[in-house]
């Protein structure tokens, strides 16, 4: 289903003549334009795209503007401008994105646009099944995402400390051709994996400790997201951590398996849960096995013990276990994959066996 199709689905199943959309991620998704500011608006005629004079120019010249009837620039008058349309298109009732707006804002649309029928509608399924191209881009992120990790397998040694393994990371993402990181890299040595979403620190990665590291790149808008533990040295300096590498690569592998059309992602969760907690490290896998990925890093569809979701060809997602030890450390392995009818194709492919780096 192409993206006009499926904002025309939301309005009838709602009812709603129009829909307004403000959020940056769903105008970059429709449009295929970045801006940080901008009004997209959808009615069953036409759709609308109305951008400052920051943005307008480089719209204007972009050839491969998608979904887009009317490409306006917008001033003070912007919304006099869309009331014209509303009251040319007869339309009465408007749909808005329920979890960006904020209520403040809500009541601006109505003063501005002199209309009481304001609808707010989750929107988040909107982006779950990505087309050839969206795919395309995060195939892209993932070789990139590879490609770096290579490059911190042949640069880490002992001695360097996490802040700089951090920046080398972004460093690399730069080299390879990514727009810019995804998120934040996580960095975490020795005890620090016990948190998973640690914060680098000038701590120093020393022979036997494992160091988690947590990272991705946007490529035309488009995130990857991929988690290798590795261990620095030869020898473990606890062989509780060799334990819970091998716990979590053989989790890790039990949900992969379990990826396909059809499948319920929270039924993937679950029997990974269970696994981990017939090793007796339950207690130490607190977080969803996993999450979608595309123009966010972390959108639909979920993979947690309250998800529902039913997996669709197409889909993007994670599948990203962990145990976390207070005071031992801790290990997560983390890849991206493409839902097929048949099962999944492997977006990140670097080693998942562990890596000692001598």
């Amino acid at each position: 289903m192409n993206k006009k199709a499926i904002i025309n689905q939301c309005m009838k199943e709602n009812n709603l003549d129009a829909f307004l959309i403000y959020s940056p991620e769903n105008r970059y998704w429709f449009s295929r334009f970045h801006s940080s500011m901008g009004y997209l608006l959808v009615t069953k005629n036409k759709t609308y795209l109305f951008l400052d004079s920051r943005y307008i120019t480089m719209a204007r010249e972009k050839t491969d503007l998608q979904n887009i009837d009317v490409l306006e620039g917008f001033g003070p008058n912007i919304w006099h401008r869309i009331s014209d349309i509303l009251k040319a298109e007869k339309i009465s009732k408007i749909g808005f994105e329920a979890d960006w707006l904020k209520y403040q804002e809500v009541l601006n649309f109505k003063k501005q646009l002199k209309i009481e029928d304001l609808m707010p509608v989750d929107t988040s399924k909107w982006r779950m099944v990505k087309d050839d191209w969206e795919i395309k881009q995060i195939q892209k992120a993932c070789a990139i995402t590879n490609q770096v990790y290579e490059d911190v397998l042949g640069w880490i040694k002992p001695g360097i400390t996490e802040k700089a393994l951090a920046r080398f990371v972004s460093d690399a993402f730069l080299k390879h051709g990514a727009d810019k990181l995804s998120f934040d890299t996580i960095v975490a040595s020795g005890i620090n994996g016990s948190k998973p979403h640690a914060v680098p620190t000038d701590k120093k990665i020393v022979e036997g400790e494992l160091v988690t590291l947590d990272m991705g790149c946007f490529y035309n808008g488009y995130a990857s997201d991929q988690t290798r533990t590795f261990l620095m040295g030869n020898e473990f300096n606890n062989p509780q951590l060799s334990t819970i590498y091998n716990i979590v690569y053989e989790a890790q592998s039990l949900g992969i398996s379990m990826v396909k059309a059809g499948q319920n992602a929270g039924d993937i969760h679950r029997a990974v849960w269970k696994y981990i907690d017939e090793q007796g490290y339950g207690q130490y896998f607190d977080h969803g096995l996993g999450h979608g990925l595309g123009i966010e890093i972390h959108e639909e569809p979920y993979e947690s013990s309250l998800s529902q979701t039913i997996l669709q060809p197409g889909m993007t997602i994670t599948v990203e276990p962990g145990i976390y030890i207070p005071g031992v450390g801790g290990v997560r392995i983390e890849d991206d994959l493409i839902v097929t009818e048949n099962g999944y194709e492997m977006l990140t492919t670097s080693p998942r066996k562990l890596i000692k780096v001598n």
